[in-house]
């Protein structure tokens, strides 16, 4: 049976590595903060990630895709033939974006974003465009490590990404910096990370099976509704920057809301892997069980943390001293992080519920619970507009929302569908006590 010491050895090296990986936007902004024109610059990478991330997301999928398909005795080469091909089309895309008009729909008619920030945003996007490829390569590697339990080396390739990002874009600012800074930085320490993952072995996993019926299902249906939930998470803060470019100050109301999200997701990254956790080690209720206890345990903890660092005297020199913003960016930035301090619980609800649903082959339920995430921060924003709400404490509020109501119906659903396929599984445990050794 998984005990604490197991589930610490299998998730403390995915939890790092969402530190490492979201310490990435922190380290941006600050570097983007000590620009000439320190708001256009946050606000314009702002907006070029989002979209850039709107681009890749439907990729990340695949490190779920190949863990769950080789833990179930399948075959890891269709999954890396799509994941190479998908990756491809999407950095295309990013392409067109980056070099051709369609930077000014997207950016000025779409997002809605003034002449100076849409010239940052295009610029930004020149060095973007590879992501989608970069991380397709990266994903399908991490699945294949995450199979066979191997989860330090995703930890050390991830570090090594964001020492060559921060190296690269506090370098950079001797040019003058601006949103391209942030973007080359972004893709610079991504081409590490993916290179170290491809040459790291999983020599107890046996990456291809000869007749094996899990082969037969379809790679491309089975991800596509988790592509469709990671695009709507991705596509969650260009609708939000959508929703305040909009507003009455947007300028300021964008930068704030993104240095907010830097710090939030920072703190809250260890939760993100909760999904894997689900995936890999969740085999009967009472697993499940242990898992959810402890990884509530890490999100509250996190939640905690947010709160503490939200109280005015310590989030205000932070935010000074880190970001170096000035008074009105940290009086906006300051007001929406209390409210950010609901992210890690929201967030770990719905990363471990998605992870049973994956584990269980009910991918449509992850996709509908996004779809229902996004159409209520939607029909929210309409009513909120209208109540006072400005700058980052309305595109928090938003965000805080929408995961409160995809948190909800995962929840429910999983109590519904897959609670009973865990109970009988420990049953079966009962009767056979070995069933579940080596779990840990």
């Amino acid at each position: 049976m998984i005990t604490a010491g197991g589930f610490a050895r299998f998730y403390t090296p995915l939890a790092a590595t969402s530190l490492l990986l979201t310490a990435t936007n922190p380290i941006l902004a600050a570097a983007l903060a000590r620009s000439p024109d320190p708001v256009t610059a946050l606000a314009g990478y702002s907006v070029a990630f989002a979209v850039c991330g709107v681009l890749y997301a439907p990729l990340l999928v695949v490190q779920q895709v190949a863990a769950a398909r080789l833990l179930a005795a399948g075959s890891f080469s269709p999954v890396k033939r799509f994941a190479y091909l998908s990756g491809a089309v999407f950095s295309l895309i990013g392409a067109l974006i980056a070099y051709t008009g369609a930077g000014d729909v997207v950016f000025a008619g779409v997002v809605g974003v003034g002449p100076e920030v849409l010239a940052e945003a295009v610029r930004a996007m020149q060095f973007l465009w590879p992501v989608p490829f970069l991380t397709a390569v990266r994903a399908a590697h991490q699945g294949r490590l995450v199979a066979g339990h191997r989860t330090l080396p995703i930890a050390v390739a991830t570090g090594g990404r964001t020492g060559i990002l921060a190296v690269v874009a506090f370098s950079l600012l001797a040019t003058g910096g601006g949103a391209w800074l942030g973007a080359a930085a972004f893709t610079a320490g991504l081409v590490l990370e993916m290179f170290w993952v491809m040459w790291s072995p999983t020599p107890d996993v046996q990456l291809e099976q000869a007749d094996c019926e899990a082969d037969k299902e379809n790679v491309a249906r089975f991800s596509a509704p988790l592509m469709l939930n990671v695009v709507l998470w991705w596509a969650t803060p260009l609708i939000i920057n959508a929703v305040l470019a909009r507003t009455a100050d947007p300028d300021p109301a964008l930068a704030a809301f993104g240095v907010v999200e830097a710090v939030a997701w920072f703190i809250a990254a260890p939760v993100g892997q909760l999904q894997h956790a689900s995936i890999a080690l969740v085999e009967c209720s009472e697993t499940h069980r242990r898992v959810r206890a402890w990884g509530a345990t890490v999100a509250f903890s996190m939640m905690a943390l947010i709160l503490l660092l939200s109280l005015p005297a310590i989030r205000e020199p932070i935010l000074r001293s880190v970001f170096a913003l000035e008074t009105g960016l940290v009086a906006l930035a300051g007001a929406a992080l209390p409210i950010a301090a609901a992210y890690p619980l929201l967030y770990g609800l719905r990363q471990y519920y998605q992870g049973l649903f994956v584990r269980s082959g009910r991918t449509v339920v992850v996709g509908f619970g996004a779809v229902l995430r996004v159409a209520s921060i939607v029909i929210a924003a309409f009513f909120v507009r209208e109540a006072g709400l400005t700058g980052a404490v309305l595109g928090v509020s938003l965000a805080v929302f929408g995961l409160l109501i995809e948190g909800l119906f995962l929840e429910r659903y999983a109590q519904r569908d897959v609670m009973p396929e865990l109970r009988a599984s420990r049953r079966a445990a009962a009767v056979n006590p070995d069933a579940f050794e080596g779990v840990t």
